[in-house]
C-alpha cells in the first residue's frame, strides 16, 4: 500500500482557509513544469490547499489565460500520467497568466492591479506568496521593481502576508551570499523570506532527527567517543544532458556539496534541540556548521578530489575546454568537542556505476567484544537511505546459529514510507509550498546556514579555480574515480590509536589525570616514587607499578608514557637515569612531559630522545587538579607527525576545546609559560584591587563584590569565582592564609625570556617582584594571591604550610612526584 506522507491517515492540519494567490514568476521555465504544477496538484489532491486559491504565473512570453491552462494540463499529463482528467481540469482553472518583463516597473504595477482585482472579487487582502523561479541574476531588478510597486508590504495583522519563496543558489561564494542579503534585508523582512532546499524536505533527513532525538537508543553514544567516521554520498547515473548551461556553470560542489551534503551533515551531527521550534532548529544547524574545520592549501591538496566523466564536454552548451567537475570527494572534520577527530567524507558525482544516496555512520570496534577474535574486527552502521527507497539499515553483530562460537552481521531494516507518486520534487515541493503556506521556516535555511556553507566551500572552489587539486577524467558509468579518491585524506590518521597509557607521576595533578583518563576508556598504568597514591588509586582501575621497568612491561606495542613530575632533575631522572625510560622504551615510543617544564630544557630532552628514536610532546597543563580531573587546558609542542598520532589522547584529557598544538620542541612548554607569567599578572591585579576594597570607607561585603565581578563583568574570569570560594572557606580577612606568596619557577621563566627577546613585560615582572619581596613583607594583598594558588593548584597556602630554609630540602623530595 502506498502511503503518503502528505495525505496520512492521521490529518491534523485540515486545508487552509485563509484565501492566497500563488505568484509565480518565471511561469513559463522547466523548474515550474517540473515542480510547482505537479506540487500545486498533489495539494490539491490531498485537500491542503485553500478554497479559494488562484496561481498567477508571469513570464515574458504572450499568452492568454487559456493559454496558459492549456499548457498546465498538458504539464499534468506528462508530469503525472495517472492524475484524472477532472482533477487536471479543477487545477488548470486555478493558474491565471499574467505577461511581463523582470526589468520593466510598470509590469508589475500591473501585477499589483491583477493581484487587487482578486482582492475585491474575494472581498479580503489575501495572502501574497511570491515564487522566484528564475535565475538569480533577475533578483535585484525583481526586488526593485516588487518594491517599487509596494508588492513587498503586506497587508498587515494575522492575514494577507506577504512571502518570498526563492530557490537556490544563494549567491556564488560569500561575498555575493552576503549582498544579496543585504538587498534581501533592504525590501524584506526575515520572517517573510523562505529560502528552499529540498533535501531538507526529504523524509529520510527528517527522520535522522526523530531517530535520534526521540529515541534513548543510539542519542548517548551518538558521538566521537563511539563513532569513528561519517560518510555522505550522492552518487547518480544520469549525467548533465538535460542542463548543460547551468551545469557547466556550477559544478558538482556548488550544486550538491555546499548545500544538500552540508545540511545532512547537520542533521547528523546538530546538538540535541530542546523542542522542535523553527528558530532553535535553524540555529542548531548553523552552529554545527560553524564548526565545519577551516581550510588551509595543503589539506585541500591532500583532502579533495574532483574528477569529470569523459563524454561531459560533448553537451550541448558545455564548454569544449570545461574544468567543471561532475565528480568530488573531500574529507574533513567539525572542531565541535562531541566531533572533532571523526573523519567526514562527502561524496558525490554523475554518470557513476551505480545509484547509491545515504548517509552511513560507523561505529567503532566495541571496546569489550564477546566472541571477537584479534583477525575479526566488527563495527556497528546506522545507514540512512535517500534512494532508492526511503529507508533506515542497522548493522549489528550476533553469534551465528551453531556449536562454534562465531559473531556475523545482521540488519535491522526499518522501511519508512512508499511515495505515493513516483516523480522526483513533487513531495518535497508540495511540502515547501504547504510549511510556507502556514508559516513554518523550519524546513527553509536561513542566511547564517547560507554563509557558515560559503565559509566552508568558497576556498576549496577557489583552489580548484587555479588547478592546485588536478581535475581527474573518468569513464561515464565506471567506478574510476572511486577507486582513485579512495585514500583521499586517510595519511592523517593511519591508524586507530590503542586507548592505553602510562602516568608517572600521580601527585594531586597525576592522580586526577588518572582518574579522568580511566572514566573516558583508557587502560591506565600508573607509577610514583611514593607507593602510597599507587595503591590508592589501583582500587579505582589504575594498574599499579612498582618501577619505570614495570611501567614500559605493562604498556602494549604501541607506548605512550606521560609524566607529571616537578620540573628540572626529576624529569632529567624519570628519563636518562639510571633506571630511566630510555633504558626500557623501543624505538617508536612516545614520552609527553605534562608537567611546567622549562622550554628549553625541553628542546634539550626532544633532541637527547630522537637519538633513542623515542617520539617527545611537550604539553603545557592547565586547569589545576580539578581540570585534571574533569578536563584540563593543554598547550602541545613537538613534531606534528608525533602530535597527530596521539592526538585522541589530548583530545581525551582535554576540556571541550581545549587542546592547540605548536609546532617544534618546547613550544608547549613556552605557550604555558607565558600562560603562567599572565596569571601573576592577573592575580595581582586582582589583589590589589581587593586589598583597595578592604580598605575603604565603604563597609563592603568582599564576597558579594566577587559574586558581582563575576556576573557579566568585564573583569569576570574563574579567578574571581575562586576568590569568592577562598572568602566563603575563610572569610574576608583570609585569617588562616599566608601573605608569603610562593612561586614555583615559571614567572622568574617568563621574565627572564623576556629580558633576553627585549620585551617590555612591568606588569609580569613587578608580580613576580611582589611575590619575591613578599617573604619579608607579608600583607593582604599576598594573602589574596595565596588564596587563588590554593583554590586552584591546591598548593598550600596556609601558615603553617610555608615552608623554612630548614625543611625546605624536605618539601622538595616530599613533592618529588606531586
Amino acid at each position: 500500500m502506498k502511503i503518503s506522507r502528505l495525505a496520512s491517515a492521521d490529518k491534523q492540519i485540515s486545508a487552509i482557509e485563509t484565501p492566497t494567490i500563488l505568484v509565480v514568476l518565471g511561469a513559463t521555465g522547466d523548474l515550474v513544469k517540473k515542480k510547482i504544477i505537479p506540487s500545486v496538484c498533489r495539494l490539491y489532491q490531498d485537500q491542503r490547499l485553500p478554497s479559494r486559491f488562484r496561481v498567477v504565473g508571469m513570464a515574458r512570453r504572450e499568452l492568454s489565460d487559456r493559454e496558459f491552462q492549456s499548457s498546465v494540463r498538458a504539464d499534468l499529463k506528462q508530469r503525472l500520467p495517472g492524475v484524472e482528467k477532472k482533477v487536471a481540469d479543477e487545477v488548470s482553472s486555478l493558474f491565471v497568466y499574467h505577461q511581463g518583463k523582470f526589468g520593466d516597473p510598470g509590469a508589475f504595477k500591473q501585477l499589483k492591479i491583477k493581484l487587487e482585482e482578486i482582492d475585491l472579487e474575494w472581498g479580503v487582502c489575501a495572502n501574497k506568496l511570491f515564487y522566484l523561479a528564475v535565475p538569480p541574476e533577475h533578483f535585484v531588478e525583481i526586488f526593485k521593481s516588487m518594491a517599487a510597486a509596494g508588492l513587498n508590504i503586506p497587508c498587515g495583522g494575522k492575514l494577507g502576508w506577504t512571502r518570498l519563496l526563492i530557490e537556490k543558489p544563494f549567491g556564488g561564494d560569500e561575498p555575493s551570499a552576503k549582498k544579496l542579503f543585504l538587498l534581501l534585508g533592504k525590501y524584506f523582512k526575515e520572517e517573510q523570506l523562505y529560502l528552499i532546499d529540498h533535501y531538507l524536505t526529504k523524509e529520510i533527513i527528517q527522520a535522522i532527527a526523530h531517530f535520534r532525538f526521540s529515541n534513548n537508543v543510539f542519542e548517548k553514544s551518538w558521538d566521537k567517543n563511539s563513532i569513528e567516521r561519517i560518510d555522505i554520498r550522492l552518487l547518480e547515473t544520469i549525467g548533465a544532458e538535460d542542463r548543460g548551461a547551468f551545469y557547466d556553470a556550477v559544478g558538482a560542489f556548488r550544486d550538491v556539496g555546499e548545500n544538500h551534503l552540508l545540511q545532512m551533515l547537520a542533521a547528523i551531527t546538530m546538538d540535541a534541540p530542546r523542542d522542535m521550534a523553527t528558530r532553535q532548529l535553524r540555529q542548531l544547524r548553523a552552529e554545527i556548521m560553524e564548526t565545519l574545520r577551516p581550510w588551509n592549501p595543503s589539506e585541500i591538496k591532500k583532502r579533495t578530489f574532483r574528477a569529470q566523466y569523459d563524454s561531459y564536454r560533448a553537451i550541448d552548451d558545455v564548454s569544449p575546454k570545461s574544468t567543471t567537475e561532475t565528480y568530488f570527494k573531500l574529507r574533513t572534520e567539525l572542531t565541535h568537542p562531541a566531533w572533532r577527530g571523526v573523519p567526514i567524507t562527502l561524496e558525490s558525482g554523475k554518470r557513476c556505476s551505480e545509484a547509491k544516496k545515504e548517509v552511513v555512520v560507523t561505529f567503532r570496534h566495541p571496546r569489550l567484544c564477546v566472541g571477537c577474535t584479534p583477525d575479526n574486527h566488527i563495527q556497528n552502521r546506522v545507514v540512512f537511505t535517500l534512494a532508492p527507497e526511503d529507508k533506515i539499515v542497522i548493522h549489528f553483530w550476533t553469534k551465528k546459529l551453531g556449536f562454534e562460537k562465531k559473531l556475523e552481521e545482521r540488519t535491522f531494516n526499518f522501511f519508512l514510507y512508499e511515495r505515493a507518486q513516483d516523480v522526483p520534487y513533487v513531495e518535497e515541493y508540495a511540502e515547501l509550498i504547504f510549511n510556507c503556506l502556514i508559516g513554518d521556516q523550519a524546513m527553509f535555511v536561513s542566511e547564517r546556514e547560507v554563509l557558515a556553507q560559503w565559509r566552508f566551500a568558497d576556498p576549496v572552489l577557489s583552489a580548484w579555480r587555479i588547478n592546485a587539486v588536478p581535475l581527474q577524467r573518468y569513464a561515464a558509468g565506471s567506478g574510476e574515480m572511486i577507486l582513485a579518491s579512495a585514500s583521499i585524506g586517510q595519511e592523517r590518521r593511519p591508524k586507530e590509536m590503542v586507548r592505553e597509557m602510562a602516568i608517572v607521576g600521580l601527585g594531586k595533578m597525576g592522580a586526577n589525570m588518572a582518574r579522568r583518563m580511566m572514566d573516558q576508556g583508557w587502560r591506565v598504568v600508573g607509577y610514583n616514587r611514593s607507593p602510597d597514591a599507587t595503591q590508592e588509586l589501583a582500587k579505582e582501575g589504575l594498574v599499579p607499578a612498582r618501577s619505570l621497568q614495570q611501567v614500559v612491561k605493562a604498556l602494549p606495542k604501541q607506548k605512550i608514557v606521560w609524566l607529571m613530575v616537578p620540573a628540572g632533575d626529576p624529569v632529567d631522572e624519570v628519563l636518562f637515569g639510571k633506571e630511566g625510560l630510555v633504558k626500557y622504551l623501543n624505538r617508536g615510543d612516545t614520552v609527553v612531559d605534562g608537567g611546567n617544564s622549562f622550554y628549553i630544557d625541553t628542546s634539550a630532552r626532544a633532541k637527547k630522545l630522537t637519538k633513542y628514536g623515542i617520539r617527545f610532546l611537550d604539553c603545557g597543563t592547565s586547569g589545576g587538579p580539578s581540570g585534571a580531573r574533569h578536563g584540563a587546558c593543554l598547550m602541545v609542542g613537538g613534531k606534528r607527525q608525533d602530535f597527530e598520532t596521539t592526538e585522541k589522547l589530548f583530545l581525551d584529557f582535554a576540556v571541550a576545546d581545549g587542546v592547540q598544538f605548536f609546532e617544534g620542541a618546547g613550544a608547549g612548554h613556552f605557550v604555558k609559560m607565558v600562560h603562567n607569567g599572565i596569571e601573576y599578572g592577573m592575580m595581582q591585579a586582582i589583589a590589589e584591587g581587593f586589598a583597595i576594597l578592604k580598605k575603604a570607607k565603604f563597609r563592603l561585603d568582599l564576597t558579594r563584590v566577587s559574586d558581582v565581578y563575576n556576573h557579566g563583568s568585564v573583569i569576570e574570569s574563574r579567578l574571581v569565582g575562586w576568590l569568592k570560594e577562598a572568602f566563603e572557606l575563610y572569610g574576608e580577612d583570609l585569617g588562616p592564609i599566608s601573605g608569603v606568596v610562593r612561586q614555583s619557577g615559571e614567572g622568574t621563566w617568563t621574565v627572564k625570556t623576556a629580558h633576553e627577546m627585549k620585551v617590555a613585560n612591568k606588569v609580569i615582572e613587578a608580580a613576580l617582584l611582589f611575590r619575591n619581596h613578599s617573604g619579608k613583607n607579608p600583607s593582604y594583598t599576598g594573602q589574596i594571591v595565596s588564596a587563588l594558588r590554593g583554590q586552584f593548584g591546591g598548593h598550600p597556602v596556609l601558615k603553617n604550610d610555608v615552608p623554612t630554609k630548614r625543611n625546605a630540602h624536605a618539601q622538595k623530595l616530599r613533592t618529588l612526584t606531586e
